[in-house]
């Protein structure tokens, strides 16, 4: 097979640009920071032109404080996410972590949705009496946050309803053990922080 000279080449076509997923924006964001090529400081994220530092993006913050409990039916084994549910009883779901949240989707300020909707990182804490579980998951402006009975945390891109943030560190089947445990206490308060700095 003869090789194909430079200027033999098909042209790339005008206008064929690929699709821009979260995960691509989230790999993009990702080198970037870790080459110290992205600046955070007040109102916003700053990257190195010739002509200076230019604004990124545009600083976005909000807060959710979500309590819930724990329950004697909570898995906790679901490897591509964890849900919280104003439900009493998780019913045998993998995904569960914690039911009777005082909070759903469509609950969370406009200062959330707002800063979720920025494809930026969310902090996620999870505070089951003095167990405590760390998450970084992103944000995308695809989320809807409309669900009103549940919030969910994904590994994957998927977005619904009830989707909160994606591309998340971690799922339920990656808690601790002794996570688990306290989260099957129907007595456990449990706190779920989420945050947009």
């Amino acid at each position: 097979m003869e090789d194909v000279k430079e200027d033999q080449r098909p042209e790339t076509p005008t206008g064929a640009e690929p699709e821009i997923t979260p995960d691509m924006v989230h790999s993009v964001f990702t080198t970037l920071e870790s080459k110290g090529l992205i600046h955070h400081m007040e109102g916003g994220a700053y990257v190195p032109t010739e002509k200076g530092w230019k604004l990124l993006r545009g600083k976005v913050s909000g807060q959710a404080v979500i309590t819930a409990y724990g329950h004697e039916n909570i898995l906790a084994r679901d490897e591509s996410c964890f849900e919280i549910t104003r439900n009493k009883n998780p019913k045998g779901e993998d995904s569960v972590i914690a039911v009777r949240a005082d909070k759903a989707c469509k609950d969370l300020s406009d200062a959330l949705k707002t800063a979720a909707k920025s494809a930026t990182k969310m902090e996620i804490t999870i505070e089951a009496g003095d167990i405590v579980e760390n998450i970084i998951a992103y944000g995308s402006p695809a989320l809807k946050l409309t669900d009103a009975n549940e919030l969910v945390i994904r590994k994957s891109d998927f977005i619904d309803g009830k989707t909160v943030a994606i591309l998340a560190d971690k799922s339920a089947n990656e808690f601790s053990k002794s996570m688990k445990e306290s989260l099957k206490d129907p007595k456990t308060e449990v706190k779920i922080t989420l945050e947009v700095k």
